[in-house]
């Protein structure tokens, strides 16, 4: 059997893509200091599979997620104790399902896996405890399977789309963003040789609890930090 591959290190695809998913956070009343740190590597549930999103004991402020799941998905897969129906346009080994939630804790069940997460209002009000941290998305343009659009993917003779690597960011994150825009925001950065090649340094693809979905706070990557961040447009 194959083992489950460490492709996702980004992580909702998608969204959700949720994707992602989501494929996943939030300080109640602390939000101002947020986490030093994230660690958004799939949780390995066997040998042969991993979770990609959402992520445990998080905060999500979306209603809708995408639960992804990587290698053999178990036969018992509920979220608030009801099946998980997964999306039929993925061929075998990836495994996509949204997740429509209400207000206040997740349950997911896994095989004997047993997971919590919370959808609150907004980052500042919600049910979990204080130390959960905001699961920020990575905002998707609308449309069929956002996997796609930054992974290695093929289309089986059946239809099924096979999710692969993580492509280059030439061919992945420049689709949607501006590459002089980058260069111009990234003017204050500790960055060096070719970081046009190097996104994923400094930013997971799925998901973060910091701004611009970096893997730090802000100030860990910049020269100078007492320089105030241009207001966006």
């Amino acid at each position: 059997m194959k083992s489950c591959p460490c492709v996702f290190n980004f992580v909702f695809c998608c969204g959700l893509i949720f994707s992602i998913v989501c494929w996943f956070s939030g300080i109640s009343g602390a939000y101002a200091q947020e986490a030093s740190s994230f660690h958004a590597a799939p949780v390995q549930l066997s040998e042969n599979t991993c979770l990609i999103a959402p992520h445990e004991n998080s905060v999500v402020v979306v209603s809708r997620l995408w639960l992804i799941l990587k290698g053999d998905v178990p036969e018992e897969v509920l979220h608030n104790g009801k099946p998980v129906k997964w999306d039929k346009h993925f061929a075998e080994g990836t495994y996509v399902g949204i997740l429509r939630l209400d207000l206040g804790m997740q349950n997911l069940k896994i095989g004997e896996r047993e997971f919590q997460f919370v959808l609150g209002r907004n980052e500042k009000d919600h049910a979990g405890p204080e130390e959960w941290q905001v699961y920020r998305l990575h905002n998707m343009k609308p449309g069929p399977n956002p996997c796609m659009r930054c992974h290695e993917s093929e289309k089986q003779e059946d239809g099924k789309a096979k999710i692969g690597a993580l492509m280059k960011p030439a061919e992945a994150c420049f689709k949607c963003h501006i590459m002089e825009k980058i260069d111009v925001q990234h003017s204050n950065t500790k960055l060096s040789g070719d970081w046009k090649e190097k996104c994923s340094d400094c930013h997971f693809i799925h998901a973060s609890p910091h701004k611009y979905l970096l893997r730090q706070q802000r100030e860990t990557y910049l020269k100078d930090p007492s320089i105030e961040e241009a207001p966006e447009k």
